[in-house]
């Protein structure tokens, strides 16, 4: 099978060429900038170097591929900026896709679509409002994409698959700017803060891959929207992972959610319902291999930090 993955060189990105490589496919690798595909020596693998705001470099990318996980996104703050790569470049996808017949369309999405949890375990026709979301424009983009895939595979027959996560982890790390920053605080004592009762269901990237696997091509995945979990973990859990692997003197403070000043990340029970993809792909997690390897990553991730900080 012939693939086309967007935002290659990205977090999701890579650990999707690495495994789709691995399984003997070949693979069209589309981003702004090499960065680890530049260390995957495989006669399989073939580079482009661009945005997906680039049309003709998008249908040149399809060209006789098979599947598209689109995997680009910005973390543009400006709203022009944003709708430009996340609406517009996805249409520029969508489009190529049509136009070079591909057969299916996958998307990796995020949570931030429901905007706020209103119910609790979060189905996948969970209310979308995005104007309650922590990241209320971002937000928008997601619903809007949502409803393209929708309209292209209703009107030009295009079909779609979307895996909606809240926060993934790999082997080797834990992404994000939330979490360096609270690792930072339990390095120098600090008291670490997090609301009372919110957490989220954490994606461990290995789970993510099986699940594209599982859907591409397979016409139970067309047309339809998955919650993707591994596991649920509290932000008082995570914290007290935190203090412990990294030997910290650091107290734990509980706030209650209305008073919560902080990370706008960090508010909300994210527990997803993961019933529909378990039911319709057969898609299973091992939670507790899931959960080692999460507390692995998670020392990998203050080991790094620790190097950052020179201690």
């Amino acid at each position: 099978m012939k693939i086309l993955i967007t935002g290659a060189a990205g977090f999701v990105g890579m650990e999707l060429v690495k495994s789709l490589l691995a399984d003997g496919h070949e693979v069209v690798a589309l981003d702004k900038v090499e960065g680890g595909l530049k260390s995957i020596q495989d006669p399989k693998l073939k580079v482009l170097i661009g945005s997906v705001e680039d049309y003709d470099l998008v249908k040149k990318a399809a060209e006789g591929v098979d599947v598209v996980i689109h995997s680009a996104w910005s973390f543009a703050e400006k709203a022009a900026e944003t709708f430009k790569v996340d609406v517009v470049g996805y249409i520029n996808v969508l489009e190529a896709c049509v136009e070079q017949k591909v057969k299916h369309f996958l998307f990796p999405d995020s949570t931030v679509a429901y905007g706020k949890p209103v119910k609790i375990p979060i189905p996948e026709d969970h209310p979308l409002i995005p104007e309650e979301s922590r990241a209320p424009v971002y937000a928008l983009t997601r619903v809007v994409t949502f409803k393209l895939n929708e309209i292209y595979y209703k009107e030009k027959k295009l079909p779609y698959t979307i895996f909606r996560f809240w926060w993934g982890y790999s082997d080797e790390r834990i992404p994000g700017g939330t979490l360096r920053k609270l690792i930072d605080s339990a390095l120098k004592g600090e008291v670490l803060e997090a609301p009372s009762e919110a957490g989220g269901s954490v994606l461990y990237t290995g789970d993510l891959v099986k699940a594209f696997k599982m859907a591409m091509l397979n016409e139970k995945a067309y047309g339809q929207v998955f919650n993707l979990a591994s596991f649920y973990i509290t932000w008082k859990e995570l914290l007290e992972m935190v203090v412990k692997l990294s030997n910290s003197k650091s107290t734990i403070k509980l706030v209650p959610e209305q008073e919560w000043k902080g990370p706008a990340f960090m508010t909300g029970r994210w527990l997803l319902d993961t019933s529909k993809v378990s039911n319709m792909l057969g898609f299973k997690v091992d939670e507790a291999e899931a959960k080692k390897k999460f507390e692995q990553s998670l020392l990998n991730t203050i080991k790094a930090r620790k190097e950052a900080l020179g201690l």
